[in-house]
């Protein structure tokens, strides 16, 4: 490894791997991008959405939002794929929308998402590899293991495929997921162990797609995400925004309330969303109409992986990026945008390290305590809610109580009321700023407690009610 042209194996097929194959390829590297699912997807957006089947990603139809840093970075560095996602009808959610009367900052055209399904947005990668011919896409392909050098220390050379072929590579990127299996191999030869954190996101997900009638426009800005979101304190709810005039409603639910479960029934669920703050409005059956089944996802964690010590890389030669090397409440909508950003980061790294231990050092200096304080934070969050929910008095009108509902029940919701404390929020939300940033803002969280004392507490429905119309 000299910094000229490489060989990679990038292991998986989703958003990471993707964005890895471009990135890497387009640095002037060859790519052999290894994916276990056979599917491709059509062209037209609903039949990608419908038909796309992807077994191997079991969080492929359930709702996603691609932050202010994954649009940052295709803008910048993928603009050939930000169009084309424009075009396949994603759409820009604005949050800048709120700063109108506001001088303009320097910054303030990095504050909106892309409103986008995940297989819409996941085939506008793929027709981009699809294009490249430094990248040798190759469905229907298993990986069972690793290549590892004879001599000590031992290094990853390439991986074992399920027919016993080795391939072999400069460098071997993990983007595999949730599920991957490196931990588990680098253990097997010897190697490791690898340092991990996990924590309980402590919710069960049920989510619905709608599609919104023709001629009907969108529903006022309710949130910097755009459709209303909130936490009843028992349960939490939110609505992300797609293309082409498509919404996602998605219930998330702790998984020891157990009546809650009623949810993955249409009817039920139905009777439940017209409840909650704002969202009626959206499903109208004037106005939009249930494109999906109701979709529930189970229980998840949050999980952070070291493959960094002190001495370097646990395994020279390998490099996970994405889920594989972090994930967490999917609520948060992280995934799809550090992905991105861990890809651009290693591609980048690609021409400047002098060898694989000085590539693993460079690539953990520059994402590993990023990771690391985007897990404490939704872990911090997570924590405390199940807490909360689950009885606990906590004043989280207090910072000191609990910092992450402080910031969510009051920061967030009082940011649409100042400019200064929408830029810091977006910031955070979007991942253009460091988590802690807000959290150290004492000036902020005074102006934030006192635009909240003073303003109209949103109603909504008790658990008893909720519960009732599941019932019905």
């Amino acid at each position: 490894m000299d910094g000229g042209h490489m060989k990679l194996l990038v292991l998986g097929g989703g958003v990471a791997g993707l964005a890895m194959a471009l990135a890497a390829s387009r640095g002037g590297h060859q790519v052999a991008l290894l994916e276990r699912d056979t599917d491709t997807p059509a062209a037209d957006a609903a039949e990608v959405f419908e038909g796309w089947q992807r077994t191997g990603v079991a969080q492929f139809r359930q709702p996603h939002n691609f932050l202010g840093l994954g649009r940052q970075l295709l803008r910048d560095r993928a603009p050939d794929i930000y169009q084309d996602l424009l075009g396949a009808g994603a759409v820009e959610v604005e949050q800048f929308r709120f700063l109108a009367g506001a001088a303009p900052e320097p910054g303030d055209e990095d504050l909106a998402t892309i409103g986008c399904r995940r297989p819409v947005f996941e085939a506008a990668l793929r027709r981009a590899v699809q294009a490249e011919a430094a990248i040798d896409l190759r469905p229907g392909c298993r990986v069972t293991g690793l290549a590892l050098s004879a001599g000590r220390p031992a290094h990853v050379e390439g991986v074992v495929l399920a027919g016993g072929e080795r391939l072999a590579a400069d460098l071997v990127v993990d983007a595999t997921g949730r599920s991957s299996r490196t931990p588990a191999w680098l253990a097997e030869a010897g190697l490791g162990p690898v340092a991990e954190r996990s924590s309980g996101c402590g919710l069960i997900y049920y989510s619905r797609h709608f599609q919104r009638r023709d001629g009907i426009p969108e529903p006022p800005y309710a949130s910097v995400l755009a459709g209303p979101r909130g936490d009843l304190g028992y349960v939490a709810y939110a609505i992300f925004v797609g293309d082409n005039g498509s919404f996602a409603v998605i219930f998330m639910a702790p998984p020891w309330d157990r009546p809650f479960r009623d949810l993955r029934h249409p009817e039920a669920y139905m009777r439940a969303a017209r409840l909650l703050p704002g969202v009626a409005a959206w499903i109208d059956p004037d106005a939009a109409t249930p494109a999906t089944p109701v979709l529930p996802f189970g229980q998840v964690t949050n999980t952070v992986r070291n493959y960094s010590t002190g001495a370097g890389p646990v395994a020279p030669g390998l490099q996970p990026i994405g889920d594989a090397l972090c994930h967490t409440n999917p609520s948060f909508a992280f995934g799809a945008s550090m992905a991105l950003h861990q890809a651009f980061t290693l591609a980048n790294l690609l021409g400047v390290a002098a060898d694989h231990q000085d590539l693993g050092r460079r690539f953990a200096a520059a994402v590993g305590d990023d990771l690391r304080d985007r897990y404490r934070a939704v872990a911090a969050e997570d924590r405390d809610r199940a807490r909360w929910w689950g009885g606990e008095p906590i004043d989280i009108t207090d910072p000191a109580a609990s910092m992450a509902l402080f910031l969510r029940a009051v920061v967030y919701r009082m940011a649409p009321a100042d400019p200064r404390l929408l830029r810091a929020v977006v910031r955070r939300v979007d991942l253009l700023d460091r988590p802690d940033q807000l959290e150290r803002d004492q000036e902020l969280h005074a102006l934030a407690l006192e635009l909240y004392h003073s303003a109209p507490r949103p109603a909504g429905p008790s658990r008893s009610q909720l519960l009732e119309a599941l019932a019905v």
